[in-house]
C-alpha cells in the first residue's frame, strides 16, 4: 500500500469539502482538514487579519509556519494522510520537499460557480481568496517537480461522482468501492468553538447531506464591477489548467 500523504489543492466552494468528506470513507487514509486556516489568518506570520484575533490569551506560536508543518509531519510519520486544504492558504506555508513528498490533486469549478456560491457568504473577498491564482502557483510548482497530477471539476464531481472517485482512487492507490459515496454524518469532524459559526455556514448543504448531491441548476448572478477582473483573470487560469490537463476546450459553467 502507498504511504505518501494526499495533498488536495482547492479553491473556495469547488466541492472540495463534499470530496474530502467521500474520502474519509477510506479506512487507508485519515483527514486533515485545513491545517493552515489558523497560520493564515491567526498565526505570528500570518497574511490576513480578517478575523481579527483569537479571543483569550492563546499562543500564536503554535500556529506559526514552523509549528503547523511540524504537526503536519508528525500526522504523516504515523499515518496516511489525506490533507484538504485551500491553495490561498497554505501555498507560502509548504517548501517544496514537503509537497514532492506527497501525491497531489486539485479541484475546482468554473469561477462563475465559485463566484455564485462565494459572493453569497463572503462578498467583500479579496482577489486571493478567490482562490484562483494561488491554485495556479501551486499546480504549476508541482508540474515543476515532474509529478504527476488529476484535477477534479467539482461540477463534474458532482454529476457523476463514481468515476471521478475511481480515477482519483486509482492514481492515490487505495481500493474503490461505491461504499465511498454514502453517510450516515456529513460533518468532516466536530468543529472548535472558534470555528462552529464560519465552519457551519460553508458546509451547511453538505453536513445535512446522505451521498454527493447533484449540481443546482439556474441563472448566474452578474458579477459585481468589482469582481469582473477578477472573474477574468480566474476564467483564464481554470482554462488553462484544464487546457494542460488534455480537455480539448473549457467546461461552461453550470
Amino acid at each position: 500500500m502507498d504511504r505518501r500523504p494526499v495533498f488536495l489543492w482547492a479553491t473556495p466552494r469547488s466541492v472540495s469539502t463534499a470530496f474530502e468528506r467521500v474520502m474519509k470513507n477510506s479506512a487507508h487514509l485519515d483527514i486533515c482538514h485545513e491545517p493552515y486556516t489558523e497560520a493564515y489568518y491567526f498565526g505570528p506570520d500570518r497574511v490576513s487579519d480578517r478575523y481579527g484575533d483569537l479571543p483569550g490569551d492563546r499562543d500564536l506560536e503554535q500556529f506559526s509556519r514552523a509549528a503547523t508543518n511540524g504537526r503536519m509531519l508528525m500526522e504523516i510519520a504515523s499515518k496516511r494522510v489525506f490533507m484538504k486544504e485551500l491553495a490561498f492558504q497554505a501555498e507560502r506555508y509548504i517548501d517544496d520537499d514537503l509537497l514532492g513528498s506527497a501525491l497531489n490533486l486539485f479541484i475546482t469549478r468554473h469561477p462563475r460557480n465559485v463566484y455564485a456560491s462565494l459572493v453569497r457568504i463572503k462578498p467583500d473577498f479579496t482577489e486571493e481568496e478567490f482562490g484562483f491564482t494561488a491554485l495556479k502557483r501551486v499546480y504549476d510548482r508541482v508540474k515543476g517537480l515532474r509529478q504527476e497530477t488529476i484535477v477534479v471539476d467539482g461540477d463534474a464531481f458532482r454529476r457523476a461522482p463514481e468515476p471521478v472517485v475511481e480515477r482519483v482512487c486509482a492514481f492515490i492507490r487505495v481500493p474503490f468501492s461505491p461504499d465511498l459515496l454514502h453517510w450516515d454524518d456529513g460533518r468532516i469532524r466536530d468543529w472548535k468553538p472558534e470555528e462552529s459559526q464560519s465552519q457551519s455556514k460553508y458546509h451547511a448543504t453538505l453536513e445535512s447531506s446522505r451521498t454527493v448531491l447533484p449540481p443546482e441548476t439556474g441563472r448566474l448572478p452578474p458579477p459585481r464591477p468589482e469582481h469582473r477582473e477578477i472573474l477574468e483573470f480566474s476564467e483564464k487560469v481554470y482554462s488553462d489548467i484544464l487546457h494542460d490537463q488534455g480537455c480539448p476546450r473549457c467546461r461552461e459553467p453550470s
